[in-house]
């Protein structure tokens, strides 16, 4: 499993893997290429969680570890020429936590694992609790409703949010009598809450019974678009014709005297106040862009949203994730599940060509650049311990 993580991860850029109980040999956990590894040390307990950095960071970056618990690591990150980190943030807080269950108590007090930081803070870990906003639909006993509303009235108060992605499960037993919940979260505080870009858990899988999540956070402020009018989508003709309702609206907006009677129109500028020209203009405009806006459709975009993406790719995503819940009870279901796995993706790539097509023919001048910025070759992260060199020798060229 942890062979099979670090795999995966190894052209993902990623700057952080946060481990709870990771494999130890002998005593100390295991070595991964391009990473440093910092644990929980606490003296004469085992080493309960593990935190590899990546070591592209490690000239930019100052690190200070510590432990409170057995259970929980904190990680400070701070640049080495005192530039901010995040936004106007000088430093970043990294808490990892494995909240186990030791005779029916939790090792991880909620006060202890959340704190009210004045700068950003990202904690993950496996907190071992259940909460009705994550699992709806999981029947809970008093003691496992009671535990999970504790911590996150705790996280509450310290303006921590849980960033998960609703109903998505992050452990599925390999029992197929147990059934799967929801016991690995991630949660930011409102000082990095701007940053976090998306929370996905959609990588191969590792192995474990618990699922890998990946975690974006940008270094500046990722603000969603706003919701606007889709000017694109108008309905300008029916059957050929002039759209009846657009054209006599706007008529109705050029009339300036209506029975003698002044109203909401445009104004026209007098040949006495050409001064008034330009605050005639900008009025003029917005009654015509608040006639025409009422028949937009509005779009409404989402961090999560792809331009690519289509219906029948949702429906082929459906099928895939049903057959491979299947496969996992049922072996023999396996090859059906690789068939429509292999469906799925095939469709995503022909998706994206046809999008990619469909840009550079509709390119207008100054969208060169963008096309440049997806074509142009870039160089992997090349660190000691990687696979970018073949040798000693053209690690030191």
């Amino acid at each position: 499993m942890f062979l099979t993580l670090f795999s995966l991860i190894r052209n993902m850029n990623v700057s952080f893997v946060c481990l709870q109980d990771p494999p130890l040999f002998p005593g100390s956990p295991l070595r991964a290429p391009g990473f440093q590894c910092y644990v929980s040390n606490v003296f004469g307990f085992k080493k309960r969680v593990a935190t590899y950095v990546n070591l592209s960071l490690a000239k930019d970056f100052n690190y200070l570890c510590f432990s409170p618990t057995v259970d929980v690591l904190r990680l400070v990150l701070s640049r080495n020429d005192g530039r901010p980190v995040l936004g106007g943030f000088d430093i970043f807080s990294l808490i990892n936590a494995y909240n186990r269950q030791v005779d029916g108590v939790n090792t991880v007090k909620a006060a202890d694992l959340f704190t009210d930081n004045l700068h950003p803070s990202l904690v993950v870990g496996d907190l071992n609790v259940h909460t009705l906003y994550m699992d709806p639909t999981r029947n809970k006993s008093n003691t496992e409703r009671r535990k999970g509303e504790q911590y996150c009235r705790v996280a509450g108060l310290q303006g921590f949010a849980i960033i998960n992605e609703h109903g998505v499960y992050t452990r599925t037993p390999d029992n197929i009598n147990d059934r799967p919940s929801v016991i690995d979260y991630t949660l930011a505080n409102r000082q990095l809450a701007d940053f976090v870009k998306t929370w996905r858990t959609n990588i191969p899988h590792t192995g474990s019974d618990h699922t890998a999540i990946v975690t974006s956070i940008t270094s500046a402020p990722y603000v969603t678009a706003r919701p606007s009018p889709n000017w694109g989508k108008i309905i300008w003709k029916v059957e050929g014709k002039q759209n009846a309702v657009i054209e006599e609206e706007v008529k109705k907006l050029m009339d300036s005297m209506v029975n003698n009677e002044q109203r909401t129109s445009v104004k026209w500028t007098r040949e006495t106040e050409p001064e008034s020209a330009v605050d005639d203009f900008d009025l003029n405009l917005s009654l015509l862009i608040h006639t025409i806006k009422k028949h937009a459709l509005m779009k409404r975009p989402c961090r999560w949203l792809k331009p690519w993406w289509t219906p029948e790719l949702t429906q082929l995503r459906k099928n895939f994730t049903c057959a491979a819940r299947k496969a996992k009870m049922n072996p023999a279901l396996t090859q059906d599940a690789k068939e429509k796995n292999k469906a799925y993706q095939s469709n995503v790539k022909r998706a994206k060509a046809a999008h990619w097509r469909t840009f550079l023919k509709n390119a207008k001048q100054n969208d060169i650049w963008t096309a440049h910025q997806f074509t142009k070759k870039r160089l992997g992260v090349m660190v000691p311990g990687g696979n970018a060199h073949v040798s000693a020798v053209s690690l030191n060229e």
